[in-house]
């Protein structure tokens, strides 16, 4: 577990469009108008073309917030609303956006934004184009089938490894608190299943045990992490920090289900690597036991969004478990389900690597990239704290980073 306590801030300015009311709400760290010496967790700006300057101060290296916005269309009558989760990197050059701009700028993720020192990082604030809004605001995501996908599937040691996004049904009532929605998780489960095994032998919820991989940090997600540790009949977060699940042994009776909590984000610089490796062969362990498991256990390992710490994990888990070359790790650790369209880290239209299909369009897969050097250098680094190669791999290489184009394999890791 990392326990930074560094203070770190970065100043930025809110400039709503005319027309358009903005409120942006911390979730984590505390806001700071231009002179004023009162901090707060909240900061309105209304319908006129004021800016405000502010400054975002926390103990991490980032803060976590939501942008929620109200405006109107012409011919609909009453306000709309729209949303925004929004990662306020503070003063750590590591985490600035690359000139390459590979940080996505969509509602589908999180928006980052960086900290650049004295000059005040400008967010202009504008309405939706494509209409009215429809839903039920949440303050996390909800469960994305788009994200579930099976990393590797183990029928000797009877283990599934699933990775994904926060899984999370949306609330009741607009922001209101969530829950784990385990029926959809198991039916996007199911279908990726068959989808990628050609199998129909998926268990029911009464045949396996569920264990949830929680790779959120505390410092900055502990509300999120809170809820999802309720879904599985916890009360504290002390809990995850002292034992290795919650709850602590296996249920008797049906539902089966577990989750822990492995603080994967670095909030250090640079990462953790250690912790992560480590992180990293405990899943190995567990997916591949000395002891054959008496039913399915399915290991379903996210992060918020599904994206960089889950592709930390899933692709050093590759290395660990798999034993594959730094390249295919980097690919397979990436690979997601055909995604709809590219956009920000997603790249829908990848090339074969293999197969008969090497060099066409593989019409299965695509990828999900990570989002800064970082995350790609800690798979580096556990590889080489893996094999111990002479000399060390010092490159990423080419073929897992390309993107014009992204390359996939055309089978997956158990085939």
């Amino acid at each position: 577990m990392n326990t930074t306590t560094n203070v770190t801030s970065g100043q930025y300015v809110l400039a709503p469009q005319p027309g358009v009311i903005a409120v942006l709400t911390l979730m984590s760290g505390t806001l700071t108008l231009e002179g004023s010496t009162e901090s707060s967790t909240s900061l309105q700006v209304p319908n006129t073309n004021n800016q405000n300057t502010f400054t975002v101060t926390n103990g991490s290296a980032y803060a976590e917030g939501v942008i929620n916005i109200t405006y109107s269309i012409k011919g609909i009558s009453n306000p709309q609303t729209a949303e925004c989760h929004i990662n306020f990197f503070l003063g750590t050059t590591q985490w600035e956006q690359d000139s390459s701009g590979s940080f996505p700028n969509d509602n589908t993720t999180i928006l980052p934004a960086k900290s650049s020192g004295p000059l005040p990082t400008n967010f202009p604030v504008v309405p939706p184009t494509s209409g009215g809004s429809s839903g039920v605001d949440s303050l996390y995501q909800v469960l994305n089938p788009a994200m579930v996908f099976l990393v590797d599937y183990r029928p000797e040691h009877q283990t599934m490894l699933f990775r994904g996004n926060t899984p999370f049904a949306a609330p009741a009532v607009d922001n209101g608190q969530q829950a784990v929605d385990f029926d959809s998780l198991h039916t996007y489960m199911e279908n990726q299943y068959i989808s990628q095994t050609g199998k129909k032998d998926f268990p029911s919820q009464k045949e396996y045990v569920l264990r949830d991989v929680c790779l959120q940090s505390q410092e900055s997600e502990g509300q999120s992490i809170l809820w999802e540790l309720e879904s599985f009949g916890g009360t504290s977060l002390n809990q995850l920090n002292t034992q290795t699940w919650v709850p602590a042994e296996i249920p008797s009776v049906s539902p089966q289900r577990q989750m822990c909590n492995w603080q994967i984000e670095p909030h250090t610089q640079p990462g953790n690597d250690a912790f992560d490796w480590d992180s990293v062969k405990q899943l190995s362990d567990w997916m591949c036991p000395k002891h054959p498991n008496p039913k399915y256990y399915i290991y379903y390992i996210h992060c918020a969004s599904g994206h960089d710490r889950t592709g930390i994990v899933a692709s050093a888990y590759m290395i660990v478990n798999r034993g594959l070359s730094l390249n295919r790790s980097l690919i397979y650790g990436t690979t997601l389900a055909k995604q709809s369209a590219t956009s920000g880290q997603v790249y829908a239209d990848c090339q074969d690597l293999d197969g008969t299909n090497k060099g066409n369009i593989d019409p299965d897969r695509s990828r999900l990239m990570m989002i800064a050097n970082i995350y790609d250098q800690t798979v580096l680094n556990i590889y080489n704290s893996q094999n111990n190669p002479d000399p060390a791999v010092t490159q990423l290489p080419a073929e897992a980073m390309s993107t014009d184009p992204a390359y996939v394999y055309s089978n997956y890791p158990w085939n």
